[in-house]
Formats: structure tokens, C-alpha cells, sequence
């Protein structure tokens, strides 16, 4: 391999993988100084806390929290420094063991591909143990105490060796601040003894790894991205395998019935920023958050904020209170446990009113990727905010950058003026949206209002060259060899001539308009689908990020591919996959902005309610602009990235997990699968809703369909709707053909779907031939490699011409069996064949 195809692999990242609405990027740069905050002293204590010389001597004592049993066979318990007058953690030293029972079946499987286990066998995980660091706010510690005498002595130097192994762990490996989650059970409601349970152990087989119970859902531990609100937790601290091998609900709430709803301590209403971009990467910003407390108490608020900004104040008023307090704010250093969080100095009740205030600076949010170019690499935590793409809000938002450069923001433009060297722009955004963004640098304007929907679409281009094109072109202009020759591990072809022409100047302003006829044409379509935006504008803008998409409220991140013309793709040797990206990546997009922020979606459980919805409308799109066939290859490609295991992973995606496994289906046996989960099933299983709703003899064959989306959106409008939620309103609209329990409900389309992994085979061999009445077809379908309740409506078809089908019928099948086919059909020619699924109504693995 030779260092010209090294470089793009740099440089071209999966395709598959570049259209992410949830993805953000997490970037290290040198601390920015900061002001000392005012210090906490209980955070000061429980940061400084070690074995004070307590220990607890235990045999065969054991502990049971929900699917965790842990036996303490033989050793001690050294107790740390009491903090507020409460014992709240230990270090225990010894032999110890460890087991899982999970709750649900799907999560068996998970935990069994997690660990590299067989999925038809596995039943519970065990492991040995001989330290375990217990940090708790509930009763834990209480029955341990309840078992043996507390004795006093000398600290034991082991056991505070093993503490800071795990405090450094904590700062290296999960990178997220425990701390501040004890901190919240301390001194919210003081004396609680129903708050999270922590337990970190260093497994024989496991490594390092943590054991979470938390009654705020995982989330509220504020590590590896979005958990959800589920209470049990089993994280393993490695790089490679490592992640939430387990994550559920409690045995308890799935027995019951009861779900955890999201754990919201506080709801922003109201965002006022001000960011000024003092050289090209420096950033400065003082942001103001207006909110409502919603628990019964409140002193500890978390705040996310990139690690790389760092805050030089925080302090809070009343509403309507011009009298600004200061209070601490704690941020560890940038490349550590850097979660931010403010204490108030007296306990926040229900209902009450506030302001939040920061000022804080760091670079690295932008990176000047040459001639005007600039990419924001923090998408979502660029301002300090209480709860990106949870809490939606309305903001009013300036930003000052030097002259010559320029701000896209969401929401609408009010005013822009020069002070000095500096442009400065007013936005407001007066509809609540889940996030707030920008892009940044030098456009050029195209743009064109779509009368039926009511949007006004934007294009924003870079006229400039940004650096990564010089290189290439060096590249490809001193390249002797082959430029590339290879397969990525996606699959997608990247072979290319050994020499070649360069890219040239990539003009982006001549695909402007291709862009700009995409927005309007989805503008129009989504919005007749799906109902209207509440925006009245979209603006599409080039950013120099190579393939990656994203889209914001109002604001549309194009990948710097899609400005790419035809012939500098074959230069660069671009296969099939990465064509079909561009062919949909502007679609995608702006789909999100019903998929996304018109609606959101609960948990990572539920996040093909965006992406999946966002990969079908993209489909939908192709099918009215380029027809059918389009659309159909469209989705037979979709079922091979489902169905086909590649490169890299040990079995095909829909083995790997469910659609509402989401990201968690990545492991180290199976790291692409949830994007062909989220992305490419999640859009299967709306294109299988929409074909079974479709009646080609009415004059608007997709009427039921439309209702349906129509009515999903109008009742979640600014909302985070759950899969449950979705099942619901499809029940609502439910037509005959997928009533197949008769019973109005579709749990078993849904159970089969969504939260399952089968994809059936079906097979079928039918004759065709003339007889006195018309044309007979007989012969057998067989469905097959599915459990005994699995069921589908197997559609039946001729081929009337080449590539011309009708469908003459719909085959109920349930379970593994084979069903015959007998019918006569009164056509005006014999058909070229008769077939079953030609359209791929149904998910199937051939």
C-alpha cells in the first residue's frame, strides 16, 4: 500500500458513516487560562477523600442489586473520608465475584456479542474480582456495615494505591467526572439513600469496568455520549471492546411494566449568546440561559461544554433580578474528566425562575483549513446548555469575527453591521429548536423560494481552495504509482489509473444550483409528506469537512465531496457506494429538518426515528426526481448493507443487534453495524410501512401513508417521541393488510422489526402457463430461517415486460413453512415469469 492511499484513508472516512445527525466531534487543544473558580468545598472534599483508616472485615457477605449479584468471598472493606457527615464510598480489597443475569433476551444477546460469546447459548457473565471501588448514594454501604465490626487503624497504603488507580481512570479511560454524579446525591437532597450505585472492579476476564445503578437513568453519568434513562449499566473501559455491554431497565421496572421516563432537573427556555471569533480559531463567548427548576431540590446543575473552552466565571439571578451571585463551577483539566457543573449556594425548588451566566474562551472550535475554509468541530457544545437535542429552546444569538469572513447561523438574520476590523451579526431564533450552530467563513449566495412549501432555500459556497485539495493534487500530480487499489472496509470499490490528471480548481459555485434544486424539490415534497416546517428558510452550506453531512435547524452542513463534479470523482476513483452517498447526502439532510428538529427522539433506543426516517425520505426523494427503479435500487442496496456481512465484522448487521440496540450495536465482532441498523433497517422498515399502506388504484396512492407521517408530526411537533409513541400512531392509521393479528395493533410487526434481529429467507418456484380461463400459475413459496411467530405479507407478482411488474396478490406467511400457490389470472399475454417480493415489500435475505 503506498503512502498516497494511506493519506485518503485519512482523508475519506467511511461514507456510510458521514451522514450523522447525533455524531459530533470532541477535539483536544492547549488549556486556555481561566480564572480560578470559586471552590465547593464539598467538591474539594470528595475529590480529596482516601481510606481514612476504617475497614470492614467480610466472609461470604453478598450483594444484590438488581441483575448484579456480587459475593465478597473473603476480605475488607477500607472507607473513605465521610463527606457531609456520610460514609459514600470504599475500597474493597480481597477475593471477590461477580455476576450478570440480564433482564430481557436482547439484552442476552448484546452482552453475549459484547463479550464474545455464543448468542444461542449464553445465559449470565461472571468474572472474579480482587478490588472493587464503591462509590454510592444509597444504602450500600449500610448493609455492609451491617455485617461485621467497624474497626479503626492506619490507611491502608494498597488500598489508597487502588483509589487512585481508579480516580486516574477516571480521568484517562472514561473521561467523565463520577464525582459531580455523588456530588448530586449529597447535596440535592441531603441524606438520600436511594441515589446511584457505582462500583468499579478490575474483572480477571472483564479488565477494568464499572457497575452502575443509577435512578436518574445513565445519562446522568455523562459518559460515552447518549445512554438514555435506563438505570442499569455494565461500561467496559476499553479501547477496543470496551462500552455499555449492558444497559437496561431494572428487573423490577420490566416486571412491573413501568418504564423510566427522562431525568430532566431543569428546562431552558431561552438562550442568549454572544461569540466572538477573535483570530481565525479563537473563540470567546459569554452565554446567559434562562430556566425552570422541575425537581422538588436543587444545588448541582450540569452543563456540557467542550473540554477545550474553558470557563472564567459562572454566576445566576432570579428572573427578573438583576442582582448576579457568583458560585463555583467545576472543570477539571481539558484532556481529563473535564464534565462541567455549577453548585448553587442554596437549595433550588421546584417551579423557581433563573439565569445562568458564563464567559469562558478556547480555540480549536474552528480549524482553518485554508483559503477561507473553516471547519466547526464542535457541533453542539460550542455555548455552554443544559441538554442538547432534549431540551429545545429559543435563542437570541450575536457573533463578532474579523472582516472578510461570515456567520451562518440557525435561526433568522436581523441585522449585520461593521464595528472596527470586526462583522458583527444578530440571529434570533424564535421557535424553540433542540440546538444551536453556526458555520464560518467566505460564501457566495445562491438561493430561490419554494411557493408550495413556503421555504426560502439557500445555498452557501466557498469560492476559495481549501488546503486538502492542494494536496491531493499534489498527490495525484506526483504520483507514479497507483493511486489507488484497494478495497475499504465498506466495501466500496477505491481502484483507480496509476496516473492521472489532478482535480484542477474545484469550483463548487457551478453544483450550486444542482444543491439548490435538491432543497427546493425536498422542500416541497417533505413538506407534502410530512406537513410544514416551522422554519422559513434553509440554508445549505459547503464546509471543508471531506464526507460528513449534518444537518442543524435551518442550517444544512454539505460534505465537500458533493461539491465534487463528475469527472474529479473518476479522478479521485470514486467507486459505486461513495456515488450513491453523494446521490443522497443533500436529501438526507434535509430531511432531519423534520427528523430530527421538527421532532426528536427519546433515547439512542429511538434514534432511527431520525436517521431511518431521514435515509426512507432521502429514497422518497429519488423515487419523485429520478422514478421507481431509482427507488427500488435504492432499497436493494440498503437490504444488502443489512443482510451482508463485510469486512471487519464477524457476522452480517442484522445479526448483530436490533434496530433499537442503536450505536450500542457496534462492538469490536461487529463495529459497522449500526449504521446499516439505524440508517439503511430503519428506513427498510418505514419503506415496508409505506408499501403495505399503498393502493395503487386510488388516485393518490400514498393517502393513507401520508396521514400517517402527517399525524406523527403535527401531535410530537417540538417533541421527543419514543418507538412506542411511533407504534402508536401507525395503529391509529392501521390498514387492513397489516392487521395480521386482528387486532388492530402492530406489536408484531414492531417486535419483529424494530426490536429484533430475523430477517427471513424466501424462496419461491412458480410456474406459469396458458390455460382455457386465462394465465395458471401454481407452484410453492417458502419462507424459512425464522421463528415459529414470525409472520409477513409475501407479495405475489408477474413480470408483464422486462422490468415490468404487477402484483396479482399478497401471501400471508407465518413461522418457517411452505405455502402452495393455484391461480388463475385473466391477462392479455402470458407473462414472462411469476415471482414473489420484486419490489422488496419485505425485508429478506435473498
Amino acid at each position: 500500500m503506498n503512502n498516497c492511499l494511506a493519506f485518503l484513508r485519512r482523508i475519506l472516512p467511511l461514507w456510510g458513516f458521514a451522514v450523522s445527525l447525533g455524531a459530533f466531534a470532541v477535539v483536544a487543544a492547549p488549556a486556555a487560562h481561566a480564572a480560578a473558580a470559586p471552590s465547593d468545598p464539598t467538591y474539594a472534599a470528595l475529590r480529596a477523600a482516601r481510606p481514612d483508616g476504617r475497614t470492614i472485615t467480610v466472609e461470604n457477605l453478598v450483594l444484590d442489586r438488581d441483575v448484579y449479584h456480587f459475593e465478597f468471598t473473603r476480605g475488607t472493606f477500607h472507607l473513605l473520608t465521610p463527606v457531609e457527615g456520610r460514609t459514600w464510598g470504599a475500597v474493597f480489597l480481597g477475593e471477590g465475584k461477580v455476576r450478570l443475569t440480564p433482564a430481557t433476551p436482547n439484552e442476552r444477546r448484546r452482552l453475549a456479542i459484547s463479550s464474545g460469546g455464543d448468542p444461542a447459548t449464553f445465559e449470565l457473565l461472571n468474572d472474579t474480582f480482587s478490588r472493587l471501588v464503591l462509590w454510592t448514594g444509597e444504602d450500600a454501604l449500610v448493609e455492609i456495615a451491617q455485617a461485621a465490626e467497624t474497626k479503626t487503624g492506619s490507611p491502608d497504603a494498597k488500598a489508597i494505591a487502588a483509589l487512585d488507580e481508579q480516580i486516574e481512570r477516571q480521568k484517562k479511560k472514561y473521561r467523565t467526572n463520577f464525582h459531580l454524579r455523588v456530588l448530586a446525591d449529597l447535596l440535592d437532597v441531603p441524606g438520600l439513600t436511594s441515589g446511584a450505585m457505582l462500583a468499579f472492579f478490575d474483572g480477571a476476564k472483564l479488565g477494568p469496568a464499572l457497575a452502575a445503578i443509577d435512578p436518574h437513568g445513565a445519562d446522568a453519568l455523562r459518559i460515552g455520549g447518549f445512554l438514555g434513562h435506563e438505570d442499569s449499566l455494565l461500561w467496559i473501559a476499553d479501547d477496543n471492546k470496551g462500552g455499555a455491554w449492558y444497559l437496561s431497565e431494572t428487573a423490577g421496572e420490566l416486571k412491573s411494566g413501568r418504564r423510566s421516563l427522562p431525568f430532566r432537573a431543569v428546562d431552558a427556555s431561552h438562550y442568549e449568546i454572544e461569540t466572538t471569533v477573535a483570530r481565525d480559531e479563537d473563540v470567546a463567548g459569554q452565554a446567559t440561559i434562562h430556566f425552570e427548576v422541575r425537581v422538588p431540590k436543587l444545588r448541582v446543575l450540569g452543563v456540557n461544554l467542550q473540554g477545550a473552552l474553558r470557563l472564567s466565571s459562572a454566576a445566576f439571578a432570579p428572573e427578573g433580578d438583576e442582582t448576579w451571585t457568583e458560585i463555583p463551577f467545576i472543570q477539571e483539566a481539558e484532556k481529563e474528566d473535564n464534565e462541567v457543573a455549577v453548585v448553587f449556594p442554596r437549595t433550588l425548588t421546584k417551579g423557581e425562575k433563573l439565569r445562568l451566566r458564563f464567559a469562558y474562551a478556547g480555540d480549536k472550535v474552528l480549524v482553518d483549513q485554508g483559503d477561507k475554509n473553516y471547519a466547526v468541530l464542535s457541533r453542539v457544545s460550542w455555548y455552554p446548555n443544559l441538554g442538547f437535542f432534549s431540551d429545545n429552546a429559543t435563542f437570541d444569538l450575536t457573533y463578532r469575527v474579523p472582516l472578510g469572513n461570515q456567520i451562518l447561523s440557525v435561526g433568522n438574520p436581523v441585522e449585520t453591521k461593521t464595528e472596527g476590523n470586526s462583522e458583527v451579526s444578530v440571529w434570533k431564533a424564535t421557535t424553540p429548536i433542540a440546538v444551536a450552530g453556526f458555520n464560518y467563513g467566505k460564501f457566495k449566495k445562491l438561493e430561490q423560494k419554494d411557493e408550495i412549501s413556503g421555504i426560502g432555500v439557500e445555498v452557501w459556497t466557498n469560492p476559495g481552495t481549501p488546503d486538502i485539495i492542494r494536496e491531493i493534487n499534489s498527490i495525484l500530480g506526483s504520483s507514479t504509482s497507483g493511486f489507488f487499489d484497494d478495497v475499504d472496509s465498506a466495501g466500496v470499490a477505491i481502484t483507480g489509473p496509476s496516473t492521472g490528471p489532478t482535480l484542477g480548481k474545484v469550483d463548487t459555485g457551478k453544483l450550486a444550483q444542482a444543491a439548490l434544486a435538491d432543497g427546493v424539490n425536498s422542500a416541497r415534497l417533505f413538506a407534502t409528506y410530512f406537513g410544514p416546517l416551522p422554519f422559513e428558510r434553509v440554508a445549505i452550506t459547503q464546509q471543508a469537512q471531506w464526507s460528513f453531512g449534518q444537518s442543524w435547524p435551518a442550517l444544512i452542513y454539505m460534505p465537500y465531496v458533493s461539491f465534487l463534479d463528475g469527472t474529479q470523482r473518476r479522478t479521485l476513483g470514486f467507486g459505486g457506494g461513495l456515488q450513491d452517498f453523494v446521490d443522497s447526502v443533500g436529501f438526507h439532510e434535509f430531511a432531519h429538518q423534520w427528523w430530527g428538529h421538527r421532532l426528536g427522539w427519546e433515547s439512542y433506543r429511538d434514534q432511527w426515528l431520525s436517521e431511518g426516517f431521514a435515509e426512507f425520505s432521502a429514497a422518497l426523494a429519488i423515487q419523485h426526481t429520478q422514478g421507481w427503479k431509482q427507488y427500488d435500487d435504492f432499497w436493494r442496496e440498503a437490504r444488502k448493507r443489512i443482510v451482508e456481512k463485510v469486512p471487519g465484522n464477524s457476522m452480517p448487521p442484522y445479526e448483530a443487534g436490533a434496530i433499537s440496540d442503536g450505536y450500542r450495536a457496534a462492538s469490536q465482532r461487529t463495529p459497522t453495524a449500526p449504521f446499516a441498523l439505524i440508517y439503511s433497517k430503519g428506513g427498510y422498515v418505514l419503506h415496508m410501512l409505506r408499501m403495505a399502506m399503498y393502493d395503487p388504484r386510488s388516485k393518490d396512492p400514498d393517502a393513507a401513508f401520508i396521514a400517517m407521517m402527517r399525524d406523527f408530526t403535527q401531535t410530537f411537533d417540538g417533541k421527543n417521541p419514543s418507538t412506542a409513541d411511533f407504534q402508536k400512531i401507525a395503529e391509529k392509521h392501521i390498514v387492513p393488510m397489516l392487521d395480521a393479528t386482528r387486532d388492530g395493533k402492530l406489536d408484531w410487526f414492531f417486535k419483529q422489526w424494530v426490536h429484533g434481529t430475523e430477517v427471513p429467507k424466501l424462496t419461491s418456484k412458480i410456474d406459469v402457463e396458458k390455460v382455457a380461463d386465462g394465465y395458471r400459475l401454481h407452484g410453492t413459496v417458502t419462507q424459512s430461517e425464522v421463528s415459529a411467530e414470525f409472520r409477513t405479507l409475501v407479495p405475489l407478482y408477474v413480470e408483464i415486460e422486462k422490468n415490468q411488474f404487477a402484483q396479482v396478490g399478497l401471501l400471508p406467511m407465518v413461522g418457517s413453512g411452505t405455502k402452495p400457490v393455484d391461480a388463475v389470472l385473466k391477462l392479455p399475454k402470458k407473462p414472462r415469469r411469476a415471482l414473489v417480493n420484486a419490489r422488496g415489500e419485505v425485508l429478506a435475505r435473498d
